[in-house]
């Protein structure tokens, strides 16, 4: 580890504290680990970097990873570079996260500027980890609201085939698969030459390769392309995207090749936050449902349930952002309406009368669960709403009935597949779709026309092609055979 603290909790770095004097701490048996508070030492040899170690066991904090010169120059690496990339920021070595108990290599965070309110986990891998051990983690880090940097170490992850013609193909890990499809990059740091490799796109290709006596065999070989993806640290930038003030190492190298990579990026994090959002929404829905069964009733919580996913654009915000009280006291009346427009609706349609049976047809029982349709409804009645929002068609078909009622009558009187085509001669808007129609339900069909003379010229026409029809005989239209006897 690169950070301690002495008795006065005064913090130390151990490649820039005065040796001497941090020996003499060491030796009194005064400097603690900031995290766990157990009792370390300091370590400065002619060879290795300076570093504090634990006296007796290793920190217990997650991510504590045993400390080697590697794991040591990496982290020094990434330190500088963020010191010298980010001067206004908050840059520390080892911070140790209470809310997730971890403890991050380097730890930052920005106050101002364009990556204000932003933290950030910078973590170098030396030792081997396991993808699940490196989810766990990556996992922790995001339920804290900390966007996570994993470098690995380009010496001991970075790898190629030594396999005949395959000069230049990758032979990829777990570990570093996990993190390029979790992330949308890998990132590989090289500590000899301070150069970051950033794996972002990948190309297959089949070759084959003779292996004796005429015979052949087919190998599929993995190549980064382009094959130049790598940089010095001091070339390297990080890029966010503002949507969702995500951040990627770059570099002006090849940063142009990776545009298709990084809109993918941007693409799986908007897929991400709508499965987040619609999950979040989910789990919310079912809290309110339960408290309206416990509050007003299963039929109500039942209600509630229909709802819900029909009318999801305008109760998304209120679902994930209002409490229960305040959930219901806007929405428990338009709950209540629904109810009542089911009850009125089964009224309506055992009803003989002409105006509540076209205030039936009218109604449309996905529009009792809309909460747009519920709002406009207000505090009226169903059949005083419907009455009111179709004042002119409701007028139309009274006004066809009570004068053109002989008319009509004697529709029911003939096969109603007869009357249908009939009718649709004179205009489709007239046909009807009753099972066994009588006199309203064709009447109810004018409802949809334009005007009182539009009404009279279909009328006229209904008079004389079916009312008064008559089949005209034309022996011209027929053949006769005589049929004398011999």
């Amino acid at each position: 580890m690169l950070r301690c603290i002495t008795e006065e909790s005064k913090p130390l770095i151990a490649t820039t504290c005065e040796p001497e004097s941090t020996r003499a701490l060491s030796r009194s048996h005064k400097l603690f680990c900031p995290n766990c508070m157990g009792l370390v030492q300091y370590n400065k040899g002619r060879v290795k970097s300076s570093y504090f170690s634990h006296v007796n066991l290793e920190c217990e904090y997650i991510g504590s990873e045993p400390e080697t010169p590697s794991h040591v120059k990496g982290k020094e690496l990434l330190f500088g570079w963020l010191k010298s990339n980010f001067s206004t920021a908050y840059v520390e070595y080892e911070v140790h996260l209470p809310e997730t108990g971890q403890i991050v290599d380097v730890y930052v965070r920005h106050n101002d500027g364009n990556y204000a309110g932003l933290v950030w986990a910078f973590e170098f891998q030396h030792s081997n980890i396991s993808s699940t051990a490196w989810k766990e983690r990556h996992e922790l880090y995001r339920s804290a609201g900390i966007q996570d940097f994993w470098f690995l170490d380009k010496a001991k992850f970075l790898k190629f085939s030594s396999a005949k013609g395959a000069d230049g193909a990758r032979l990829r890990k777990d570990l570093e698969k996990t993190i390029f499809n979790e992330t949308g990059l890998c990132y590989f740091l090289d500590l000899e030459n301070e150069e970051l490799t950033i794996d972002f796109n990948f190309r297959t290709q089949t070759s084959y390769v003779d292996i004796g006596r005429g015979k052949r065999v087919e190998q599929s070989l993995i190549y980064h392309d382009p094959e130049k993806h790598s940089a010095h640290l001091n070339k390297m930038k990080l890029r966010i995207n503002q949507e969702f003030r995500f951040c990627v190492m770059v570099s002006n190298d090849f940063e142009k090749y990776m545009e298709p990579r990084l809109s993918f990026i941007v693409e799986h994090l908007r897929q991400a936050e709508a499965d987040r959002i619609r999950q979040l929404l989910s789990e919310r829905a079912r809290g309110l449902i339960k408290f309206a069964r416990e509050s007003y009733g299963d039929g109500f919580a039942n209600r509630l349930r229909e709802i819900i996913p029909e009318s999801k654009e305008e109760l998304h915000d209120d679902v994930l952002n209002l409490d229960n009280s305040a959930f219901f006291a806007k929405y428990k009346s338009i709950v209540e309406t629904s109810l009542s427009n089911l009850k009125e609706y089964a009224s309506l349609k055992e009803s003989t009368e002409l105006v509540p049976r076209y205030l039936f047809k009218l109604a449309n029982l996905t529009s009792f669960k809309m909460v747009k349709y519920l709002q406009e409804q207000g505090s009226l009645s169903l059949v005083d709403y419907l009455s009111a929002k179709y004042r002119d068609k409701i007028s139309l078909v009274q006004y066809v009935y009570d004068k053109h009622k002989p008319v009509l009558d004697f529709l029911p009187t003939r096969r109603k597949d007869w009357v249908n085509e009939k009718l649709g001669e004179i205009s489709w808007e007239l046909k009807t779709y009753a099972k066994e129609p009588d006199v309203i339900d064709y009447a109810i069909e004018y409802g949809d026309l334009k005007s009182i003379d539009e009404v009279e010229n279909y009328i006229q026409q209904v008079d004389e092609k079916i009312v008064n029809y008559k089949p005209t005989f034309d022996p011209e239209d027929w053949d006769f055979e005589d049929n004398e006897d011999d």
